[in-house]
């Protein structure tokens, strides 16, 4: 697809996928992995050492998230290294700069799209954001968990259509630096923008210059940049969700897709956090698999489905 075809607007967005540790399907694992039962998901003291070997290491905390999902992702990536053991994988992550990388990398799931299942985008666009505008000339807004940016960059785009030139902030995390490096490019392919009709699509995109002569490859080379104007208001950098403070007076809050397999502690945890770093009448945006059921406890309100607001004064 290029500029000046029209793009695939009204086509449905593909099931949601989170942005989180998710487990790997134990049936594609090595044979090491697949002679080890059930019961080897239990905290054995080198699982248990591994785990505080890591947070040593990285800050993350491997007790937050569901424990079954987590071991056996991770007896996945023991078994595709050739290894026996958690203690020797670590000494890998320890030694080798690629290996650590790649661990880091698949830590997180980056599968995202810009105006990502649009309908709720629609809502924030036509029925919240006009509301809070008038409220204020200027809004603080944060992409929790950004991925390679393709949320952020929406949230960039509507600001821009409802409010250009207000001074808007727009903060984007994630805990993987590659993928930051990756979403400051604000490159994206023809799946990403699927979603984005096409004057939209020539207002904010220009055609990815590095993809000039490239073949498509199943819709994942990059054919489309986000207009330099757009990217310059997007501050990246990486946070660790479940390790560091938050900010605080946000206006918006959008954590999609990210926290499905924390633990329930964990996930409670961070939506009082949520709260918390929000302003007096923020909106907190979460994804189709992330309904707060005990959002009033918390303090919220919900205006809408997967929208929770903190009360004003």
């Amino acid at each position: 697809m290029s500029l000046s075809t029209p793009a695939r607007g009204n086509l449905p967005s593909p099931p949601e996928r989170p942005r989180s540790i998710v487990p790997s399907n134990p049936t594609s694992a090595g044979p090491a992995m697949a002679e080890r039962s059930e019961k080897d998901m239990d905290d054995t003291p080198e699982w248990a050492q591994f785990k505080v070997r890591v947070f040593k290491k990285t800050g993350i905390d491997l007790n937050l998230y569901k424990q079954q999902q987590m071991h056996r992702r991770l007896l996945n990536m023991v078994d595709r290294a050739n290894l026996k053991t958690f203690g020797e994988y670590f000494e890998l992550l320890e030694k080798d700069k690629h290996e650590y990388a790649v661990f880091l990398d698949r830590m997180t799931i980056n599968v995202s799209e810009l105006f990502r299942n649009p309908e709720k985008w629609a809502e924030l666009r036509e029925k919240l954001l006009p509301a809070m505008l008038k409220e204020k000339k200027s809004l603080k807004v944060w992409s929790a968990g950004c991925s390679y940016g393709a949320e952020p960059y929406t949230l960039a785009i509507l600001l821009d259509q409802l409010a250009a030139n207000r001074g808007h902030t727009l903060h984007a995390t994630d805990l993987d630096q590659n993928i930051l490096a990756k979403a400051r490019e604000g490159r994206f392919t023809e799946a990403d923008v699927r979603n984005i009709v096409p004057a939209v699509l020539t207002t904010y995109f220009a055609e990815d210059p590095k993809a000039a002569g490239a073949p498509l490859l199943a819709d994942t080379t990059p054919r489309f940049q986000v207009l330099p104007r757009i990217r310059s208001q997007v501050a990246f950098r990486a946070h660790n969700l479940l390790a560091d403070r938050f900010e605080t007076g946000y206006d918006l809050i959008c954590c999609r897709n990210v926290v499905i397999y924390f633990t329930d502690d964990a996930k409670n945890r961070l939506f009082e956090k949520f709260y918390a770093a929000l302003a007096p009448g923020g909106i907190f945006f979460v994804g189709g698999t992330e309904r707060i059921f005990n959002f009033r406890e918390i303090g919220f309100t919900s205006p809408l489905p997967f929208f929770y607001q903190r009360p004003a004064g």
